[in-house]
């Protein structure tokens, strides 16, 4: 009679920690949702960053990486704007003049929303260039290739420019 309480008080621990176990790894195991495609860093066409991620608007971009253009610069402004921490940026050419002094490292530039279209997202981009806000859209046009179109005239008039999607290095493991 002993054998069969213990075989009985095994299976009993057995289903127990199996459906504790089957819990645990059934939690782990609840499907992910795969990220947006738009989510992740993009490199302009002036070689900056954009990191885009979801926000309670949608989506936001923020300049995550800053690369002085030199056209339209002397060869004098060109090496003194290299030789400044980019850290020191600032929005010197927003219309508000209570926002210029915010710095231009990790400014929002993008706000988008799903639109009607597939891969394609309507928004807001601030263009830290001219301290304009103008309507337009993102579209996807490849996994790793967006198109960024800023309109005017009610969405008449629209210049658009291709992105790149930045591909993280691999990170080399210490020895």
């Amino acid at each position: 009679m002993r054998m069969w309480w213990d075989n009985q008080r095994t299976a009993l621990v057995l289903l127990m920690a199996g459906s504790f176990v089957g819990t645990s790894i059934g939690q782990d195991a609840l499907p992910v949702a795969p990220p947006e495609p738009i989510e992740g860093i993009w490199r302009t066409v002036l070689n900056s960053e954009v990191t885009i991620a979801p926000c309670e608007e949608g989506f936001c971009g923020t300049l995550s990486k800053i690369v002085v253009p030199t056209e339209g610069l002397t060869p004098e402004e060109a090496a003194a704007a290299q030789a400044m921490p980019v850290e020191s940026f600032t929005d010197q050419r927003n219309k508000d003049p209570n926002l210029r002094a915010r710095p231009m490292l990790g400014l929002q530039i993008l706000t988008l929303r799903h639109s009607d279209k597939p891969y394609v997202y309507d928004g807001d981009i601030y263009n830290p260039q001219d301290g304009n806000t103008y309507s337009g859209y993102l579209e996807m046009l490849e996994p790793d290739l967006v198109r960024l179109n800023g309109c005017v005239l009610f969405n008449v008039v629209c210049r658009g420019e291709d992105w790149v999607r930045v591909i993280p290095e691999p990170e080399m493991a210490e020895e």
